[in-house]
């Protein structure tokens, strides 16, 4: 078998070497460039089967070469991988909105990294018939296949204020008969169901040929985020791997960047074939009249979407700008050198660990604990800066309290079997909010809970809600260790830990929760006392706030 070229677009010597080294296998070779311009002077002679391109780059960065080649009839369908080292949800959208076929932390397993990469190739081994989608602006039809049907619920209400057209099974038999029948542009399977498994029903639907839609964008949604788990959706012929606690925007924009590939990749199948049936002086003529066309459908977009940002900026003053941008530099500039920090001191571990005393041992553990936590604190930076950058960046809708808690403590589960904890939620009202924010409030508030119990007794957790006039105070009460009557207040002042918090904590939890029920026209405090535990209170408008 013919190896497959990857183009590696990566500025840091470190990070170009451990992605090589990953990547390595007799099926891959590997062109490394340091920056977008090599890149195109290198695809001015080569076209690889894939592209693998840092987010963070000198001069043109990630995103704006993706829009470049995005642009261009001849490179338009190769299949893009984004890498970065910024975790976070932001940076993400941006990547896929700009052409990013896929999007992957710096930090993700080697084994994840090879299995997507492997899976934009798969995709591209064959061109699909021309997709039957007006892009942009027609409806794409979607089957959800899930047995659960609060999961089912959740994607409907994530997908009602789009152009999706959605469709459910909760058997999948049901949904292998519905393919089969019907014509979907993608199909979401979830991991574990009775009967068959997700991954049975995904190698089922790519056995289809003439019947359904063979060439369905597929994607696995599933609440394992372990490494098998995903290797395994992939093998099963899965485009993707899409954990449920993402954020219903990561997930359409997931959606969209599969099916914009399908498109292009279709559309590039019909330009070919037209070409074959003319001559040379015609043939260059409908290239040029075809890339005409993908640039000014894609100038369109890029003005539709600079649009939509401009009014977003109008509701951001200049301060939180300012903390956003500054933030993500540093956090850039910081975590590269912790992160050769840590690998350098585990090698010396390694290398010469056996022959250091016990207190050498112990500065090396002491300095990669250090390093990590340094990295723990930049993160939890970042989350601060997103919470305070992104105002309104959300649409609010009218949301059942008790289903953003059910969420919450889904994210939490390992933690409240391993505390044994009871936990009791009682009727909370439906209001409007943005479910993503809030499901952040209550995550960091019952975690804190679990967190700071006391040893001596089981750990007791009460949610309730109470109204006055228009408005609603949540309360979240523990009967854990408490905090000290001369914290109240500072507990929630950006980096401001309680005398009883642990030192590895980062001081950022609280100071996060206090600004999303700020944006959501609340307020939030607590009461407490040593050893008796604590109740913390935020309250929420019964209507929608005031922008």
């Amino acid at each position: 078998m013919a190896s497959r070229r990857i183009l590696l677009i990566e500025d840091s010597p470190t990070q170009a070497h451990r992605l090589r080294a990953q990547l390595a296998s007799s099926e891959l070779e590997i062109e490394h460039v340091a920056s977008a311009e090599a890149a195109f002077e290198d695809l001015a002679k080569h076209t690889p089967d894939a592209i693998v391109v840092d987010y963070h780059l000198p001069g043109k960065n990630g995103t704006d070469f993706c829009r470049e080649i995005k642009s261009s009839l001849n490179t338009r369908a190769i299949p893009v991988l984004m890498l970065t080292v910024d975790e976070g949800n932001t940076a993400q959208m941006r990547g896929l909105e700009s052409g990013a076929d896929d999007y992957l932390p710096k930090s993700a397993d080697p084994d994840i990294l090879r299995a997507r990469v492997n899976a934009l190739l798969r995709g591209s081994n064959t061109a699909p018939p021309m997709v039957e989608l007006e892009h942009p602006g027609g409806q794409v039809h979607v089957l959800a296949i899930d047995d659960s049907p609060t999961y089912l619920y959740y994607i409907s209400h994530e997908l009602r204020p789009t152009n999706y057209l959605l469709e459910t099974a909760n058997d999948p038999e049901e949904g292998l008969e519905k393919v089969r029948s019907g014509h979907f542009d993608c199909v979401l399977v979830d991991c574990e169901m009775p009967k068959l498994d997700g991954f049975a029903v995904c190698r089922r639907i790519r056995e289809m040929r003439g019947e359904g839609n063979p060439h369905v964008v597929l994607i696995m949604v599933s609440s394992h985020e372990d490494k098998g788990h995903i290797k395994l959706g992939f093998e099963a012929g899965a485009d993707d791997y899409i954990f449920k606690s993402a954020d219903g925007a990561i997930l359409r924009a997931r959606i969209d960047a599969f099916l914009r590939r399908r498109f292009l990749l279709g559309q590039n199948r019909k330009i070919v074939e037209e070409l074959r049936e003319r001559e040379v002086r015609a043939m260059r003529a409908q290239v040029a009249q075809k890339e005409a066309e993908a640039r000014a459908a894609l100038a369109d977009q890029l003005a539709a979407a600079n649009r939509a940002l401009a009014l977003t900026n109008l509701r951001l003053d200049s301060a939180n700008r300012e903390l956003e941008e500054f933030t993500y530099s540093v956090a850039h500039d910081l975590k590269e050198p912790l992160r050769m920090v840590t690998i350098y001191i585990q090698l010396l571990q390694k290398e010469y660990g056996a022959g250091l005393d016990e207190k050498a041992g112990q500065f090396m553990a002491w300095s990669i604990e250090g390093a990590q936590r340094m990295d723990r604190f930049i993160q939890d930076l970042l989350e601060y800066t997103r919470a305070t950058g992104s105002r309104n960046d959300a649409p609010r809708a009218q949301t059942s309290l008790n289903e953003i808690v059910e969420f919450a403590l889904e994210n939490l589960t390992m933690a409240v079997q391993e505390s044994g904890c009871e936990i009791a939620v009682a009727q909370l009202p439906a209001l409007w909010v943005e479910s993503a924010r809030l499901q952040q409030v209550f995550q960091n508030l019952l975690g804190n809970a679990i967190k700071y119990r006391r040893p001596d007794a089981r750990l007791s957790i009460r949610v309730w809600a109470e109204r006055s006039g228009d408005t609603w105070t949540i309360n979240v009460q523990d009967n854990g260790v408490g905090i000290d009557s001369r914290d109240l207040e500072s507990v929630f002042q950006l980096f401001r830990r309680g005398r009883n918090e642990e030192p590895n904590g980062t001081g950022v939890g609280l100071s996060i929760c206090r600004r999303i029920v700020e944006q959501h026209g609340g307020k939030i405090w607590v009461e407490s006392q040593l050893s008796q535990g604590s109740t913390f209170r935020f309250t929420l408008p019964e209507g929608p706030a005031a922008e």
